[in-house]
């Protein structure tokens, strides 16, 4: 049998979180996952997912299944698995956007890819860059006592950058970081602080918090401080403040990436392998990014554990990941996950480790794919 596609299924799976999720764009109690499965002629089935949230990224679970029953699916049968840039020049012909639909099918397609070749997929994208992933810990909009006691929870575990979620209450969040920064000190650690706007500020405000926050010591980066469209509004606050700039929503195609590059409007993108096309327009970004100096993480939209493997085999193989990344928080938020084996079994003292596995090294619990959760 060939390794051609036979078949593409998107399965909608809905994941309670633990507690509310809230960032300055939306808050939520649950998450819908499109999670693709890529299954070819010789029997070997591929894992995807993409996980939006309709505030971020214009897609929901919903319209990722309805975009690819009809026009991504159509195009992609056929191809044998490994065809990937046909697969999208294809899928791009189908249709404009849903970046994150063709996320969850590229993903599942890498996968089958791997097990087809019985090899893991970072070894088909790059190889070992680095034999461990550092990962930051993202902290929700909360109670400044809740926050600084979950942030201080996993700094003691070995998480090396906490990223602190802004953008509502310019006075909170600066007398968070200063809460935090002191916890640090007092205990000896060297975590770094990162934060969050999710677009929530305007250009004067964040001006004004970022140089606030210098004064009384620094902070790794601020992510992504005002509207994504307002991409001179970014440059104006990089050429004001000291503080790096992080680009996230801003960037959501290799075309945006270039735009941010030629304007010069950031320091670092947050690269989302979920979002942005998956990993064959991820590693676009990245050799972008590279060229011109810059430097990327790799970020999360909640993901289950297939999407939390997919970004972490891309940053295993790729060197201008230079940045601690998050894309692990959605496994600290569900209250469960639909894989045999807890994802945060890799983690170890803020470290992701990818096991010898072919494709992502997975195993979906297959009951807890077969129906709406």
């Amino acid at each position: 049998m060939s390794n051609k596609i036979k078949q593409i299924i998107t399965h909608i799976v809905e994941v309670p979180l633990i507690n509310t999720w809230q960032i300055s764009l939306y808050s939520s109690n649950t998450r819908q996952h499109a999670v693709v499965e890529v299954i070819l002629e010789n029997g070997i089935r591929g894992y995807g997912e993409a996980a939006p949230s309709p505030a971020f990224m214009g897609e929901t679970a919903e319209t990722i299944k309805l975009v690819n029953d009809r026009y991504l699916a159509p195009q992609v049968v056929g191809l044998p698995v490994d065809e990937i840039a046909l697969a999208h020049q294809k899928m791009n012909d189908a249709i404009y956007s849903n970046s994150s639909a063709k996320s969850a099918i590229d993903i599942a397609m890498h996968d089958a890819w791997g097990k087809s070749l019985n090899l893991p997929l970072y070894k088909l994208i790059g190889g070992t860059v680095r034999e461990s992933v550092p990962l930051t810990y993202v902290v929700g909009i909360k109670d400044n006592k809740d926050a600084y006691e979950e942030a201080m929870k996993r700094i003691n575990e070995g998480f090396g950058v906490i990223k602190i979620k802004v953008g509502r209450d310019p006075k909170r969040d600066i007398e968070l970081v200063n809460l935090i920064r002191k916890a640090i000190s007092d205990a000896g650690k060297n975590t770094k602080l990162r934060l969050d706007a999710n677009q929530g500020y305007d250009v004067p405000t964040a001006i004004r918090v970022i140089r606030e926050i210098e004064e009384s010591g620094e902070v790794e980066c601020v992510e992504q401080p005002v509207r994504k469209w307002n991409i001179l509004g970014i440059k104006e606050i990089r050429d004001k403040v000291k503080t790096p700039i992080m680009i996230d929503e801003t960037v959501f195609a290799p075309e945006d990436a270039i735009t941010a590059i030629k304007l010069g409007i950031a320091d670092i993108i947050n690269l989302k392998i979920c979002k942005v096309g998956g990993i064959f327009q991820s590693r676009k970004i990245a050799a972008m990014a590279e060229a011109a100096g810059m430097s990327c993480t790799v970020g999360s939209n909640l993901e289950l554990g297939v999407g939390i493997a997919a970004s972490a085999h891309f940053v295993t193989s790729h060197p201008v990941v230079k940045h601690p990344s998050d894309f692990i928080c959605g496994a600290y938020l569900h209250t469960h996950d639909i894989l045999q084996t807890p994802i945060q079994d890799w983690v170890k003292d803020g470290h992701i480790h990818l096991p010898e596995k072919p494709g992502l090294g997975v195993e979906i619990n297959d009951a807890l794919l077969a129906e709406k959760q």
